[in-house]
């Protein structure tokens, strides 16, 4: 089983297939769906598919995809993040996506950096990459912070999106200051 992640003001928990309507309405959001998805509806379908990869992710590779909720509201997801290889890709992905009512506020950013530690520290990877529509300006400075460098540009999904694509590299990675904290599942 996966940990749960801890960070100053977020809780980042694996997906549970008890999860699927609150993906299935947070992936539907027009605002989230834009970028996350090229803006195509989400089928429940892909949303079971979605929760059953990260979990067997998370067992063959370490790494998978998160709910996220503010830490002193457990029971209220504000966004989902983690780590993904598409299937076209030899890399892993961070992605990430957050409610509207969520956005404006470092959470995002806050988010990202923990599933980076998490990546570099606990997983153990080399490196990371995240891409980001062209078009989608607040993502891209989110991955700016994080110190992510530009790698490359290639088109993407069923519109044919053009995302560029940036790096971060183990030993470039700066923490930085904040709490962070795994909590390992019981054993089952």
């Amino acid at each position: 089983m996966a940990p749960t992640i801890r960070t100053e003001r977020l809780l980042l928990r694996p997906f549970e297939p008890a999860d699927e309507e609150t993906l299935f309405q947070l992936w539907n959001d027009a605002d989230v769906r834009r970028f996350l998805w090229d803006d195509q509806p989400v089928s429940r379908e892909t949303v079971r598919e979605q929760i059953a990869q990260s979990q067997k992710d998370f067992r063959e590779e370490r790494f998978g995809l998160f709910l996220i909720s503010r830490a002193e509201e457990p029971g209220t997801v504000i966004g989902a993040a983690g780590l993904f290889r598409f299937a076209d890709a030899d890399w892993v992905d961070l992605v990430y996506a957050l409610r509207p009512a969520a956005w404006g506020q470092g959470l995002a950013t806050e988010a990202a950096r923990a599933v980076l530690r998490f990546a570099f520290e606990v997983v153990g990877l080399d490196e990371v990459l995240a891409g980001t529509d062209l078009g989608n300006v607040a993502s891209q400075r989110v991955i700016e912070r994080l110190g992510m460098t530009d790698e490359h540009e290639r088109v993407v999904g069923p519109n044919k999106v053009l995302a560029r694509y940036r790096r971060l590299r183990r030993q470039d990675f700066v923490a930085g200051p904040g709490r962070f904290t795994l909590v390992e599942p019981p054993d089952s």
